[in-house]
């Protein structure tokens, strides 16, 4: 990575040549194939990483061991920042999407350098700021935005589950009631025209009507299947709401640690600010 690119990073542009090349001279290459492991989440760690090329994807692990994607990093962005500061334990797993290659700054380097040049704290500070920004408004979001996830159905097909899903939904529309009751005074009328024409006697319809019995058998018999239907799209739809909230929660459970650590360290920052340049600050 040229000085040049490195100051195209936020948290480096306020930099000049010396400075950067400085931090280049101690900074370390790493190169990765796709889909490997940089850091797993709860591993210690003390070093800064920055992107000069590919992607990489920072996940946490819920406690039923599941993998979720927090967010995905490109060229120019960097992470490990909070491991960095205080060689704490990871927050979350960076796994490399595509052949990528990391500049790494390791703990040592970069509070050597933070010594010497105090009004990078500035600069530092107001990178965590916006992240911190970010994640707060991403918090936020995610309690608007349905998380889509698949729906866990035991024993069940795909498309058996999409059918039951449509049907459900069309019998509680109100063109299938419109259906239903053209559908049952149709058979009614048709049945006592049609008995009224082969029978010379009349019909009381309140002590002796046609028994319309096939017509009771087919109601009994929809009735039954709709029942099933509505049923078990019921199920699959409280299955699905307890996923989505689970999984909120936890995505705001884990944004909210996130958010927590990078006040911590924003307070840090800002007494590193006080003792470095007591009268500036």
């Amino acid at each position: 990575m040229t000085p040049e690119k490195l100051r195209q990073i936020p948290l480096f542009a306020t930099l000049n040549p010396e400075e950067t090349l400085y931090l280049l001279k101690h900074a370390v290459l790493k190169k990765y194939p796709p889909h490997t492991i940089i850091f797993w989440m709860d591993e210690p760690g003390d070093n800064l990483y920055v992107i000069e090329k590919g992607k990489v994807a920072i996940s946490y692990t819920t406690k039923e061991g599941k993998e979720r994607t927090f967010s995905v990093l490109g060229e120019g962005d960097f992470f490990g920042e909070l491991s960095l500061l205080d060689g704490g334990p990871h927050t979350g797993t960076a796994r490399t999407i595509t052949e990528t290659a990391v500049v790494t700054i390791s703990q040592a380097t970069f509070y050597n350098f933070l010594e010497k040049h105090p009004q990078f704290s500035r600069t530092l500070l107001a990178v965590l700021v916006d992240r911190l920004r970010s994640n707060t408004n991403l918090m936020r979001q995610f309690g608007n935005v349905p998380v889509n996830v698949p729906i866990k159905v035991l024993q069940e097909s795909a498309s058996l589950r999409k059918f039951v899903d449509r049907a459900a939904k069309y019998i509680a529309s109100s063109r299938f009631l419109i259906v239903a009751i053209i559908f049952v005074f149709s058979w009614i009328g048709f049945n006592t025209w049609y008995y009224r024409q082969h029978h010379n006697s009349g019909i009381n319809m309140a002590d002796n009507p046609p028994t319309f019995f096939f017509l009771g058998f087919i109601l009994t018999i929809c009735s039954f299947l709709f029942t099933i239907l509505v049923l078990t799209s019921q199920r699959g739809l409280a299955e699905q709401d307890r996923i989505n909230a689970e999984i909120e929660y936890q995505v705001n459970l884990k944004a909210q640690s996130e958010i927590m650590r990078l006040q911590l360290k924003m307070d840090e920052i800002l007494r590193i600010l006080e003792q470095q340049s007591p009268t500036d600050v």
